[in-house]
């Protein structure tokens, strides 16, 4: 068992799991969670490494988990990408930044352009038939696993999703929950579907072997089918600028986001919908083959999600404005990269819950990240109790001493690879940031981005491309000061050459930066030992402790989303 596994459970869970029912009773978020107990989920992992070991599956398959509950199985089963349907608030919050929500209300997903390699559930029992046969229907997995009562062999809905898919479906084990964290008397069938014909080569495995997509145009749009060439595809665009205009002050930016996208979902299918009306024969005499036309569709609808998800995430500036270089590149890549999750509002609520838990986590190791580049011999102070000692040998070759632990950051600092002035002769690298390098102009926003969240507001106020740099000519950098309402300076930086930087610091941010520093690293555990480790009054220790930015769900009053969804 892995340490996810082992973390997942532990004596406590019961307790904990208990306390989750109570709140999500509570909260009249309770929509049949019966968490998934450790014996159902070992029977769908040995038959996962099983596959693993006959070269079926790659290693840390993608798992997507519809009806996610807090998480624990996800985590249980893989180390790979970890997606989830769960519309309940409290069990979303309580998941694990690892897992990411891509759907809240699960009768308004569309399965068939979620592609993991294998797709879980243990749905609510008493709409068993209509999940497992809508997984069954529209999963786009090489393999399902199902928790459901044994009774699915004799339902007809479930048979006939089977059938229509060509797929296979047996019986791995049955088990009960009378000593599950949550107990009831029901007894239930850990099935497998499978969706693909055995193979002995991974890559032919990961995808199933009957298109859903094929399935649903058939069911849906009654085309009379043409021999006509195959054209080439076709990029789905429409017009972001319109979108623009139509956001109308003070309305909802998500109320606003969904009505539009639910037009231009109705004017698209009333669109293709036409094409029932045409005659085959004419439709093969303009060249256009039904496959064109149900591939045009697919296109399509992919691409009005993508634009609708972008123009959400376009207004997520608030949160990213907050995050350094690297950390905001991260974040959305992340989000980019799954825009084929189904366009509504509980699937925007979803999906901001995952930026916010995941922007905190951000938050704070970008902080980290910040010292740990500023690290020089010279620019560090250790605590009190270190003792250790590291001679000049220990920092040659800009390395870091190893172990090097419990210090904090000098007021001033001498950057040696912080990039300095562009010392090439070619107009673009001069011009482009105006005499700095890149690394040291990145380094100069990730300062005042950390220093923002840290409470130094530097929102309206210099930035690195307001100033023509010379070498050692201190450009000054301030902040507003909410508490004394008026404007400090924060930092003096000057740029050389040889690539190094210094840097002259406003002492209380040095001081929060060194005690948030401490803290996040474990080292600091409350402000007093804060105040004894650094040599500052227990007062200034107390402004600074555990003082960096977090956000909580009420942040989408902050965001301009005037209701969570």
């Amino acid at each position: 068992m892995n340490l996810s596994q082992q973390n997942s459970f532990n004596p406590d869970n019961k307790k904990s799991t208990m306390a989750l029912v109570s709140r999500i009773k509570s909260e009249g978020q309770d929509f049949e969670w019966y968490p998934t107990t450790e014996e159902m989920l070992k029977v769908i992992k040995d038959d996962i490494d099983k596959m693993v070991d006959d070269y079926d599956i790659n290693p840390n398959p993608s798992i997507l988990d519809c009806g996610a509950g807090d998480g624990r199985s996800l985590k249980y089963l893989t180390e790979g990408q970890r997606y989830a349907i769960e519309k309940s608030k409290p069990l979303i919050q309580a998941m694990d930044k690892s897992i990411f929500v891509i759907g809240a209300e699960f009768h308004q997903q569309t399965l068939m352009d979620k592609n993991t390699t294998l797709t879980i559930a243990n749905p609510p029992y008493s709409e068993f038939e209509d999940w497992s046969s809508k997984i069954i229907r529209e999963s786009n997995s090489a393999y399902i696993y199902l928790v459901i009562p044994s009774r699915w062999k004799s339902s007809k809905n479930i048979q006939d999703a089977i059938e229509i898919r060509g797929a296979k479906a047996e019986t791995l084990k049955q088990k009960d929950f009378l000593s599950a964290d949550r107990v009831s008397r029901a007894k239930v069938d850990i099935i497998k579907v499978s969706l693909v014909t055995k193979s002995r080569h991974r890559s032919s495995s990961s995808r199933a072997d009957t298109d859903p997509f094929t399935i649903w145009f058939n069911d849906n749009f009654k085309i009379e089918k043409t021999s006509g060439r195959d054209l080439n595809d076709v990029s789905a665009s429409l017009s972001q600028e319109r979108i623009q205009n139509e956001l109308v002050t003070g309305k909802d930016l998500i109320q606003v986001l969904i009505q539009l996208y639910e037009r231009d979902l109705s004017k698209l299918m009333e669109n293709y919908r036409a094409f029932e009306t045409l005659d085959a024969d004419l439709l093969d005499e303009l060249g256009v083959s039904f496959k064109d036309v149900r591939e045009g569709l697919r296109l399509k609808v992919k691409g009005l999600k993508n634009i609708y998800w972008q123009e959400l995430f376009n207004n997520l500036k608030k949160i990213t404005d907050k995050l350094t270089k690297s950390s905001r590149e991260r974040l959305l890549s992340n989000l980019t990269t799954r825009t084929d999750v189904d366009f509504n509002s509980e699937n925007i609520y979803a999906v901001v819950i995952w930026v916010i838990k995941n922007a905190n986590h951000y938050f704070d190791e970008q902080l980290v990240s910040l010292v740990k580049r500023m690290v020089e011999k010279a620019n560090i102070v250790l605590y009190k109790s270190n003792t250790k000692t590291y001679g000049e040998e220990k920092w040659r070759y800009c390395r870091t001493p190893e172990g090097l632990s419990r210090y904090s950051l000098e007021t001033r600092l001498v950057l040696e690879r912080a990039g300095g002035l562009v010392v090439s002769e070619w107009s673009f690298d001069l011009n482009r940031y105006n005499g700095l390098t890149e690394r040291a102009h990145d380094l100069i926003m990730d300062i005042l981005t950390v220093a923002t969240n840290l409470g130094f507001d530097t929102t309206n106020y210099e930035r690195p491309m307001d100033y023509q740099w010379e070498s050692n000519k201190g450009k000054e950098f301030h902040f507003w000061d909410h508490v004394t309402g008026k404007t400090s300076l924060l930092m003096t930086v000057k740029a050389f050459k040889n690539g190094n930087c210094h840097v002259k610091f406003n002492q209380a941010f040095m001081r929060k930066l060194n005690v948030e520093f401490g803290r996040l690293e474990g080292w600091l555990k409350s402000a007093q030992e804060a105040a004894d480790e650094l040599d500052i009054t227990i007062d200034e220790a107390a402004e600074s402790f555990n003082q960096n930015l977090k956000l909580t769900n009420t942040s989408f009053l902050q965001l301009g989303f005037k209701e969570a969804a």
